[in-house]
């Protein structure tokens, strides 16, 4: 009630108040204020330009860029033509398959983007990638940044020496330099349980798995830490593997999953969608021999993944 008596109070001044006032001609500078308070109203009231989501930004280029890890085998890798390939590449291959048929694109071009995990999920963060393709394990404190599809893998942490080091466990690393990857979960886990176990082995920085095994071969690191089956890749791809020992250790468990845009459900159930097919029709199977060995087998743990992420549609 009091607010309409005002308004009509206001409402009701004779014209001549307005015309008296305008005869005392304000300065410019008042009528730039005044001018600029009138439209603070009708400013706050414009809606903020939608941020356009993944899938227009794909559809509108024609091109999808992809943020993979080039020293990651047999996960993820770049080869001797300089070509992404991988467990994780080939899932992501087929996921850009499934995002073209969303978009009835007659082709959709791949970018791909090289880095470490913490620049993967930061290209992702700011917008230079729609899709992390790599081992990045999803965490709650990286949810802070990306959001993240279904799990594609589950992996370990492990040790990787050199087979004549003397290192056996854990507990063999005090006094010895570790090297490691900085921002990663193989780093936040491993730092606790080194303190808990009171082993004084001094972290060093490295730039990925490659890095580390080069500089563990060169006798600058005691040890590497990282995904085990990474660390297995890197003895594989150095052609000497009884120069090196890895060793099963218990400080980690590591769920892959491929980090995308946060809130953005549209682009993410897209991947998924794409996820649940290749789970469901066996695909992951192939997959998962040509890079592991037709010998190789899932662990219960990543079939039990497959089944559950093999959703219906």
């Amino acid at each position: 009630m009091a607010g309409r008596a005002v308004g009509a109070r206001v409402a009701s001044r004779p014209a001549s108040l307005l015309a008296s006032w305008l005869e005392r001609r304000p300065s410019r500078r008042l009528w730039s204020w005044l001018t600029a308070l009138a439209l603070l109203p009708a400013a706050a009231a414009l809606p903020a330009a939608a941020d356009t989501g993944a899938l227009d930004r794909i559809q509108a280029a024609g091109t999808i860029t992809i943020a993979y890890d080039p020293n990651a085998y047999p996960i993820s890798f770049k080869d001797a033509d300089g070509a992404p390939r991988g467990y994780s590449v080939d899932l992501c291959r087929r996921i850009v398959a499934g995002v073209q048929g969303a978009l009835e694109l007659d082709a959709l071009e791949i970018a791909w983007i090289e880095g470490n995990t913490p620049r993967r999920v930061a290209a992702v963060a700011n917008g230079e990638a729609e899709l992390e393709c790599g081992t990045t394990t999803m965490t709650l404190a990286r949810q802070r940044q990306v959001d993240f599809a279904n799990v594609v893998f589950v992996e370990s942490g492990g040790i990787l020496t050199k087979s004549d080091s003397g290192i056996r466990a854990l507990a063999d690393l005090g006094g010895k330099t570790l090297g490691v990857i900085p921002e990663t979960t193989t780093e936040r886990r491993l730092r606790p349980v080194l303190e808990e176990r009171l082993i004084n082995a001094a972290l060093k920085p490295i730039r990925d798995a490659r890095d580390g095994r080069e500089r563990l071969e060169a006798g600058e690191l005691d040890a590497v830490a990282g995904d085990r089956l990474v660390l297995i890749g890197q003895v594989a791809e150095a052609g000497n593997p009884r120069d090196f020992a890895i060793l099963d250790a218990d400080f980690s468990v590591e769920p892959y999953a491929f980090a995308v845009p946060r809130d953005d459900a549209d682009f993410r159930l897209v991947v998924n969608t794409a996820l649940a097919q290749i789970y469901r029709t066996g695909e992951v199977d192939r997959i998962f021999e040509r890079w592991f060995g037709e010998d190789s087998e899932p662990t219960a743990l990543l079939e039990t993944v497959y089944f559950i992420y093999g959703l219906a549609d």
